[in-house]
């Protein structure tokens, strides 16, 4: 009777003992996940990791700018910031500065210049050649997840395209180019042209410095100047005669009479 019981036993236990393994390994193999796929960056996440990068630097560079010559741009390290414009004011026959400093936003020309605004202000429309902001002010809104454009990547070439209907973005629709260390590669909207880096740029400088002495004085726009209104009243100078010209026959002097010399 013990006998026949002990078995009965092993039995019961050695198959509570194989459900149990069986559980186990069941377990086991459930708990053994897939790894994830990597993701891949939207072109607005990617531009916008490359922004983050961009304002974050200092620099010295020129770029080839599409209405001529080279505008240069100073980032100095301490934020202050100066952009060389060519061509732009009186028609295009005087250079031009436009920078932000402790002092505010001025206007450089001609080793003269002149506040256009104060720290917290902005630069008056007439007076403002554009291409300083993508790297001022445009740069920044970039990081904006909700500007109303829709974003398209090919290589280090980002194109904003608007996809609502907006009277006026914050920002202009265009093309960036950066690279992966947010460098600035090019930029082109229709509030400018186009600005393509030149070169590499160069060490950034610790402050920037007006290339002038401040004045007061009106700025320049980047119209021609109207020309002076005469004078009233004022008379042209006579014009001489042409070469060649026969000049006006002498005045006969009247000798006296034959009766005056004779004393009749």
């Amino acid at each position: 009777m013990a006998s026949r019981w002990t078995k009965r036993t092993v039995a019961a236990l050695t198959a509570a003992a194989l459900v149990a393994v069986a559980a186990g390994c069941g377990t086991a193999t459930a708990g053994v996940e897939p790894e994830e796929a990597p993701r891949r960056h939207s072109p607005q996440a990617t531009l916008i990791g490359r922004v983050a990068q961009a304002l974050d630097a200092a620099f010295t560079a020129e770029y080839a700018w599409s209405e001529g010559g080279t505008v240069t741009v100073w980032a100095a390290k301490d934020g202050t910031w100066r952009v060389d414009v060519p061509g732009w004011a009186h028609g295009g026959a005087v250079d031009v500065s436009v920078a932000w400093t402790t002092g505010g936003f001025f206007q450089c020309a001609a080793d003269r210049c002149v506040k256009l605004a104060g720290i917290t202000g902005e630069i008056p429309r007439e007076y403002d050649p554009q291409v300083q902001r993508p790297f001022t002010e445009w740069l920044p809104q970039l990081l904006d997840r909700h500007l109303p454009f829709s974003v398209a990547q090919d290589g280090d070439c980002f194109t904003l395209t608007p996809n609502t209907v907006v009277v006026d973005p914050p920002i202009p629709p265009g093309e960036w180019c950066l690279d992966q260390a947010g460098r600035i590669l090019s930029v082109e909207s229709g509030a400018f042209g186009s600005l393509e880096l030149a070169g590499e740029p160069a060490e950034a400088a610790d402050t920037v410095d007006l290339p002038g002495e401040i004045v007061e004085a009106d700025p320049l726009s980047a119209k021609a100047p109207e020309p002076p209104a005469p004078t009233p009243g004022a008379t042209a100078p006579a014009s001489p005669a042409p070469s060649g010209a026969p000049s006006a026959a002498p005045s006969e002097t009247v000798g006296p009479s034959p009766e005056q010399a004779t004393g009749e």
